[in-house]
């Protein structure tokens, strides 16, 4: 048995390497994600050692940044065994844009010690006298080129460009853009701390040593002294989760490819044992027995899936190189990390799985007698399968409508959301199991009726290729089932951040009335006291109303963050969603709090509050519970009181945070006339930034659509794999209808005729796995809309026709490229050949 499986390999390359092409491309996405899981890592940790490297030992405040100040930092180079010491903390300090705008950076000191500095120098030379600037490469202006700066006081300083510097990862650490001399960002933040201490050591002094003698030294309360390996690992692990939720990220896309080149795996197969039960039969006459058999089969899938589980591991290291060099910034360091886990993981799965999809076809192969084997095999109508097909479809479906009605149930009670999010996930999986199920029963009058249909314009092969389709349902819905799977998760990805996008676009025009809004690009800092009056004298403005952020006292409720405006532009320029109470305006002793607040806080209206410090309690009585959107420059925060309140009820005295007017306009003025008034206005206030509603809109929902943009790339490779299993599944079935093929032609049926028939029947099935994949995504992301949709967050079910469109004109193109080269194959046969065929 062993040389009939080496011959028949040697035999059968051509078929053997269809089927490998699907393994292939599965372990490729299985590795690539895992490579890109163990990049993410390696990157977070080359960043923690960059931003680390040279710290013997960390000084941090743990109550408050004001401690570690210049001062301390005096005392810390003075302990002994301290060699050097340099204090980092980074500051807000917009720049000018070459539209004239100011755009957000941020600025850190020049450490003095080359060994504590946590970047490189690219071009140019560091700074080294006042008005001097280092850029990130990625976005630096050419060297000696001026850039004009606002400090913490809003007054612009020029300074001039003398080099760019980089980091070797974009992890997001350390994420300054700006490097000054330490005399230039005082200037820009007068009396601002650091935010931590970093030590070196001097020779011969160990970091458990320098520590101890730190603590001794400097160590107070509110101020903690930490080793460098320990600061290394605290920013690690604080940093960590991020990896991991990327990591589980790409495993379930790596799940889905895992699926589909199951499925398309397991048809191959199955192709390939009905075509050899010739074979077999003759084998189990000459005395092998079922086990040899069987064992025959998945020793031949054993050896597919080790040499194209090879191929793919390192078609999987190429792609995630890739994919790294187009994401990320040209500085930025491309890690392809192979570890034994990722080999040892991607290689025995695409083992594991090859085996697996064989074990089916192998089996049914064990269970044919010689004489049946030697038969033509038929796959005939549906019976006792057909039956069992039938009960499982409408069990599935029955699941599906029973947690579909309870997820929208408990959505809309309000109750149990993460019950409701399993349920919706139960429904989603049964209506796909369902549609899958139902798949052999649907093909045949399915394919029937688009044979009909194209029969006017294609002719007889249009009719072939329908019967072809139909003769085998299961092997057709094998091959759609693939592709239904990978367009219901791109269609459910797509309708429903479609939904997101529409659902933020249509709460924040309800909600946010305003036709523009000024914020400050540094946050801390205050608007001009008189800017709202300013703003509201312009002709064609209706009212301009200051907005402001602070943390604030709730009494025995606790510390929030709470927002305050002024009580008129409550149903004029700002109305949030009132879910009990009333919200029309708000005046002095009244508040508003949001859902979150009032459920963890029992809050309702009429309810009453003593907020503020106990020895001069202000009485608020609760008016409404809201949600509202987060946009920005109109975020409500948690609780909402009046402008007048601010003072009484910030916490500690801290000040407020986040200002912004919004402007509102008369009924008859043009934005884009009245817009340019404003922003003369806004001349006098440099740290102004002016967004009109449409703006305020594309910034909301910009990061949905690079969201999508990166979901359709990761998808698109288990639909490609889909595809892989169509030409497959026709390359395989040319194989097989050999002999049929050199019928129809001798009957008068042309090679292009026959090229048309299997181009018919590839776009049958790619209709028919396109359609149900788009019923199964839409269905879903329905319910989805239904039962996540709040307030603040309305999730608007809507049907993005140009990208569903997309899709399905995609399938649609790539059947005819999938039958390509099966159909060149299938015509290129002489007809004695293909009548000698047995």
């Amino acid at each position: 048995m062993l040389r009939v499986l080496l011959a028949g390999l040697r035999a059968r390359p051509l078929r053997l390497l269809l089927s490998a092409v699907a393994v292939a491309l599965g372990v490729a996405f299985v590795a690539a994600s895992l490579v890109l899981s163990d990049a993410a890592g390696a990157r977070l940790r080359a960043a923690v050692s960059v931003e680390t490297r040279g710290v013997d030992a960390s000084v941090r405040a743990t109550s408050g940044v004001a401690a570690l100040d210049d001062a301390l930092l005096a005392r810390v180079r003075r302990v002994p065994g301290v060699a050097a010491a340099e204090g980092r903390g980074a500051v807000s300090v917009p720049l000018r844009g070459a539209d004239g705008l100011p755009e957000d950076a941020a600025a850190v000191g020049l450490p003095g010690d080359p060994g504590l500095r946590p970047f490189a120098l690219l071009s140019g030379r560091w700074p080294g006298a006042p008005g001097e600037v280092v850029r990130e490469h990625s976005r630096a202006h050419p060297t000696g080129r001026p850039v004009t700066l606002f400090g913490q006081d809003g007054k612009p300083r020029s300074f001039t460009v003398v080099g760019t510097f980089g980091r070797p990862t974009d992890s997001g650490i350390g994420s300054e853009t700006l490097v000054l001399t330490p005399q230039d960002l005082r200037r820009l933040g007068p009396g601002r701390g650091y935010g931590e201490i970093v030590v070196r050591a001097a020779a011969g002094t160990g970091q458990q040593r320098l520590a101890g003698t730190l603590r001794r030294a400097v160590g107070a309360k509110g101020v903690s002294v930490v080793t460098g390996r320990e600061a290394a690992s605290q920013l690690l692990s604080s940093t960590a989760p991020d990896g991991a939720r990327t990591a589980g990220f790409l495993t379930a896309f790596a799940v889905l490819a895992t699926v589909v080149a199951a499925m398309v795996i397991t048809n191959s197969f199955s192709i390939l044992v009905a075509q050899r039960s010739r074979e077999s039969a003759l084998l189990r006459c000459v005395g092998a027995g079922r086990r040899q058999v069987f064992a025959g089969v998945l020793g031949e899938a054993a050896a597919v899936g080790t040499v194209a589980s090879v191929a793919g591991l390192f078609t999987g290291l190429g792609v995630a190189g890739a994919l790294q060099a187009l994401l990320q910034d040209g500085g930025a360091a491309v890690y392809t990390p192979l570890t034994a886990r990722t080999a040892l993981t991607a290689v025995g799965l695409g083992v594991l799985m090859t085996v697996a999809a064989a074990v089916p076809p192998a089996w049914a192969a064990t269970r044919i007698t010689p004489i049946e084997a030697l038969r033509p095999p038929r796959e005939g109508p549906a019976t006792g399968a057909g039956r069992v097909r039938r009960a499982t479809a409408l069990l599935l479906s029955v699941v599906a409508a029973a947690a579909a009605v309870q997820a929208v149930r408990a959505g809309s009670e309000g109750t149990g959301p993460q019950g409701a999010a399993v349920l919706c996930v139960v429904a989603m999986a049964a209506l796909l199991g369902a549609v899958l199920a139902a798949g052999p029963l649907l093909a045949g009058p399915f394919v029937r009726v688009l044979g009909e249909a194209g029969a006017p314009l294609l002719g007889q092969p249009a009719r072939l290729a329908a019967l072809n389709a139909a003769q085998h349902p299961r092997r057709t819905a094998a091959s759609a089932a693939a592709l239904t799977i990978g367009l219901a998760v791109v269609s459910l990805v797509t309708t429903v951040t479609a939904g997101l996008e529409a659902g933020r676009t249509r709460g924040l025009a309800e909600q946010v009335t305003a036709d523009f809004t000024v914020t400050s690009v540094v946050p801390h800092r205050p608007l001009p006291a008189g800017l709202p009056a300013a703003l509201a004298a312009l002709p064609g403005v209706a009212s301009a109303a200051p907005r402001q952020s602070f943390s604030g006292d709730l009494g025995k409720y606790g510390t929030y963050g709470m927002a305050a405006v002024r009580g008129d532009a409550l149903g004029t320029l700002l109305r949030p969603s009132v879910l009990s109470g009333r919200l029309d305006r708000l005046g002095p002793g009244e508040l508003a709090v949001s859902r979150e607040l009032a459920e963890g806080t029992g809050l309702k209206p009429g309810d009453t509050v003593r907020a503020g410090p106990p020895r001069s309690p202000v009485t608020l009585r609760v008016v409404a519970v809201y949600e509202a959107v987060a946009a920005p420059g109109a975020d409500l925060q948690l609780a909402l009181v009046d402008l007048s309140h601010v003072a009484a009820l910030s916490v500690g005295g801290s000040a407020p945070h986040d200002p912004s007017v919004l402007v509102g306009l008369t009924a008859q003025a043009d934005p884009d006339e009245v817009r340019p008034r404003l922003a003369r206005a806004l001349a006098a206030a440099p740290l102004a930034r002016l967004d009109s509603s449409a703006e305020i809109e594309e910034r909301l929902t910009e990061p949905l659509r690079a969201t999508l943009d990166l979901l359709w790339a990761l998808t698109a490779l288990s639909v490609l794999i889909a595809f892989a299993g169509i030409a497959n599944t026709l390359a395989l079935s040319v194989l097989e209808r050999t002999r049929e093929s050199a019928l129809l032609r001798a009957l008068g049926l042309t090679r292009g005729g026959l090229r048309a028939a299997l181009t018919a029947e590839a776009v049958c099935v790619a209709l028919l796995g396109s359609l149900c994949g788009l019923a199964v995504g839409v269905g879903a992301a329905q319910l989805l809309a239904e039962v996540a949709s709040t307030g603040a967050d309305p999730v608007v079910f809507t049907l993005p026709w140009e990208r569903l469109g997309i899709l399905l004109a995609a399938a649609l193109l790539a059947a005819p490229l999938a039958a390509l080269s099966p159909g060149r194959r299938a015509a290129r046969v002489p007809l004695t050949e293909g009548m000698a065929e047995t």
